[in-house]
């Protein structure tokens, strides 16, 4: 798959998110999307295919390529990584910002972000939450290379958004790691539940269209108001 590809795929997945196919269910044709995106048709077919096998859409021979529809309710999507305002955009979504520091990374940092040893990187440390709930503890790390300038106004909206449309980076791709954990003091003390209370735990290494990583994340989520879904090809 190519890097053009991943970004168109990675385009029309923010385009599903936002619901602009809601009416119709249903993407534009092949040569539509040829027009508006000035690709080929590889490309389209490419990106059209990863979305497929995501289980984000399902192609109908001769009738065109559909949207699933969303599960309605609290729940997050796990194979996408808009963060949670995109997941919910109807929702009072709250990000207060309980750190943000300029720092330099170790070693165990530089291993985790791929950088040097003492490389400049953004440290966010966030509360989550929808309609009043908490939803998440948030960590997260950004290479000051591509992240030049944070403030805790922008980190308590949508970074993922800031990043994209103020400072143009081209999103690619993230690795995911899920896991079962138990919440420290401090996150517990957030989060309204108790120390060593369990928590679903995601790891996020977030890459651009050039396959650099720029971004990092520990997300710590409440047991009780988390809820998450994955669509899948039985293909």
């Amino acid at each position: 798959m190519t890097a053009k590809q991943r970004e168109l795929a990675a385009n029309l997945e923010r385009r599903i998110a936002a619901g602009e196919f809601s009416e119709t269910n249903k993407l534009p044709t092949e040569d539509q999307l040829i027009e508006q995106y000035g690709v080929s048709r590889y490309c389209v077919r490419g990106a059209i295919a990863v979305l497929a096998e995501a289980g984000e859409v399902f192609p109908v021979r001769g009738s065109g390529v559909f949207v699933r529809e969303d599960r309605e309710g609290m729940y997050m999507p796990i194979s996408t990584s808009y963060g949670i305002a995109a997941d919910f955009p109807d929702r009072k979504v709250v990000s207060k910002v309980r750190e943000l520091a300029l720092v330099r990374a170790d070693e165990k940092l530089a291993k985790r972000m791929r950088c040097d040893v003492d490389a400049p990187v953004w440290r966010v440390v966030r509360l989550r939450s929808v309609d009043d709930l908490p939803i998440s503890y948030e960590t997260a790390w950004y290479l000051k290379e591509y992240v030049p300038f944070l403030s805790e106004e922008i980190a308590s909206g949508s970074l993922y958004r800031y990043m994209r449309d103020d400072l143009g980076l081209r999103f690619g791709f993230t690795d995911k790691v899920i896991h079962m954990g138990w919440l420290n003091a401090e996150a517990a003390r957030h989060l309204g539940l108790e120390e060593n209370d369990p928590a679903i735990c995601i790891e996020d290494d977030a890459f651009l269209s050039n396959g650099r990583l720029f971004n990092a994340s520990y997300n710590l989520y409440h047991y009780r108001n988390a809820r998450f879904y994955s669509m899948a090809s039985m293909r």
